[in-house]
């Protein structure tokens, strides 16, 4: 009875419990979690919105996106058109200033008997032809008192074609012939009238056996004396060969050797007859040196012909490729670190050896940015030519002199193996020793001899057969180091004789001033009063001759165009621009 009384106690007090549970005040506990809820569910809906403005901004981006892409498209359409526009109009334009300096020259031109007269009015009225006058008026008066004009002034813009073939001179100076001018003065004893002969000489440019030498001095520069030890190379010193400058009026932008900028249309440029180096008249003392003519194309493959197929047959005979090479290395490279033991990129290497052995004009090289692939360049050609520097035959003698203890006998034996090779060999290789001498005099490079011997070793001695057995190779490896080795302790006189052109004739040497275009009367001549005469460039076959002024005179007025196309114009492809007229 007592069990079940409690177990009924235990049930009201669990019942009393729940009860007083439901009549607690939850209500603000419900409300705040309907608050929570609802302020979730406001987020969420500004999330949604804000959802939708963002894909409504993409989708009218991308719209925006597409519409540009088209006009884009569009737009590089358009400027292909206009370049082929503007490129037919430069060629249309070119084709008209040609004919209009024609008619010009055929209006204008003064002392020619083949030439148009017309009235004062009318020259007036076509004084805008004449670009080289700035006022009208004095036309007539000054020319003839100052020089004659010559054809090629007037033929070389004309005949200007875009196989960079042509070299007529545009300046009033002579190429082809020299001009000898002579005045006798004679003075009787007995106060008579005094006398005076004028005489007049053309030698033709051919039968001078060497162009004009001069020495060259460096220019001034504190900050690079105090630096750099005197210069070895024959660009800096000694007697080398000179440029043979013509001046032209730029049609076709070309870019100057020396400083690597371009040189606009209409300005005048100095290009060499020889080696064709294009410079600013202004930068023409910073050509590189010797001069070495331009072989035009190589009849062989590049990389399988022997060294005398890329050189003249006129001394210094060095390689255009070597010369540039070796000119802008010793303008920039002087202070690179590691030069010629870094190598370049091999794609920018090959297409300068292109441009050099297949290109009708000098690449400019002060436009290569990296001086290592330069440097490459020369390496590539000297390495891959047919025969090595040092040639087959004297390969084992140069290594064997190389290998007397006796430094004596040995030096004596490297003169007398220097002197068998041949003068193309001869001359390249004291070109570039030199060279090499300046650079391991140079501190900042950090090649000193026994490493440029390292580098240059396989590159110019190379073996005594084409297709040496690799043991060959082992063994020539440390021979071919001791040659250059050698060959660099030579003293550079030495060298310098090699690579310095010879002097020019005495009987010629008082006739030729400092550039080789310009004439000068013999010393002790008395000066005519009308000053130095030109006569025009256009007989290319003529003996040297004499004549009194007077009959010089009446010969030099002949017509502009009478005997060019005969000569200078014959020298010269067909190019794409019209012929020009022959007035008879």
């Amino acid at each position: 009875m007592d069990t079940a009384v409690l177990s009924l106690q235990g049930l009201y007090d669990k019942l009393r419990m729940q009860v007083d549970l439901l009549n607690e005040n939850i209500e603000p506990n419900f409300i705040q979690m309907a608050q929570n809820f609802d302020e979730c569910r406001r987020k969420w809906l500004r999330s949604q919105q804000e959802l939708g403005s963002c894909k409504e901004v993409l989708t009218k981006a991308e719209t925006e996106r597409g519409a540009l892409e088209v006009k884009l498209k569009h737009a590089r359409n358009q400027v292909d058109v206009e370049i082929r526009r503007r490129q037919k109009a430069e060629a249309d334009c070119e084709k008209l200033d040609r004919q209009i300096q024609l008619i010009r020259d055929l209006l204008t031109s003064e002392g020619s008997s083949n030439s148009i007269q017309l009235s004062a009015e009318q020259r007036s009225a076509l004084a805008f032809l004449n670009t080289n006058c700035q006022a009208g008026a004095n036309l007539n008066t000054s020319r003839r008192l100052t020089r004659i004009d010559e054809s090629a002034s007037i033929l070389s813009d004309i005949s200007y074609d875009k196989t960079d073939d042509s070299l007529v001179s545009t300046s009033l100076v002579r190429g082809n012939e020299t001009l000898v001018t002579r005045t006798t003065v004679t003075v009787p004893p007995g106060g008579g009238p005094v006398e005076a002969v004028s005489t007049i000489e053309t030698v033709p440019y051919w039968t001078r056996s060497r162009r004009k030498t001069g020495k060259i001095f460096p220019p001034s520069n504190p900050e690079g004396d105090a630096k750099m030890p005197p210069p070895s190379t024959p660009q800096k010193q000694g007697a080398v060969r000179l440029h043979e400058f013509v001046s032209k009026t730029v049609i076709k932008p070309e870019s100057c050797v020396p400083c690597g900028k371009r040189i606009k249309f209409g300005k005048i440029s100095l290009k060499c007859r020889d080696c064709r180096v294009v410079s600013h008249p202004e930068c023409r003392e910073r050509c590189p040196l010797p001069c070495i003519p331009n072989m035009g194309c190589t009849p062989v493959k590049i990389g399988e012909g022997v060294l005398a197929d890329y050189v003249h047959d006129s001394s210094p005979m060095i390689p255009p490729l070597v010369v540039h090479c070796i000119s802008e290395i010793e303008q920039r490279g002087l202070h690179e670190t590691g030069l010629y033991r870094l190598s370049g990129a091999d794609r920018t290497v090959k297409e300068l050896k292109e441009k050099f052995l297949r290109g009708k004009t000098v690449p400019v090289l002060s436009k290569v940015d990296d001086i290592h692939a330069i440097t490459g360049l020369l390496k590539d050609f000297l390495r891959n030519l047919k025969e090595p520097l040092l040639t087959f035959q004297l390969n084992r003698t140069f290594m064997n002199a190389a290998e007397v203890l006796d430094d004596d006998n040995s030096i004596a034996l490297m003169y007398q193996t220097v002197s068998d090779l041949p003068p193309a060999n001869r001359d390249t290789l004291a070109f570039l020793m030199l060279h090499l001498q300046r650079v391991a005099q140079s501190l900042d490079t950090r090649m000193d001899v026994s490493n440029l011997a390292r580098v240059f070793g396989p590159t110019i001695v190379g073996h005594a057969v084409p297709d040496p057995d690799p043991m060959t190779i082992l063994q020539d490896t440390k021979r071919q180091a001791k040659v250059v080795e050698r060959l660099l302790s030579l003293p550079a006189d030495y060298w310098r004789q090699f690579v310095a052109a010879e002097h020019e004739q005495p009987n010629l040497d008082h006739l030729i001033i400092e550039n080789a275009n310009c004439y000068a009367t013999p010393e002790r001549s008395t000066m005519s009063m009308l000053g130095p005469l030109t006569t025009p460039e256009h007989q290319l076959n003529k003996t040297p001759s004499s004549s009194s002024l007077s009959q010089r005179m009446k010969s030099s007025l002949t017509p502009r165009f009478g005997s060019k196309s005969k000569s200078a114009v014959g020298f010269s492809l067909q190019g794409k621009f019209f012929a020009s007229p022959l007035l008879k």
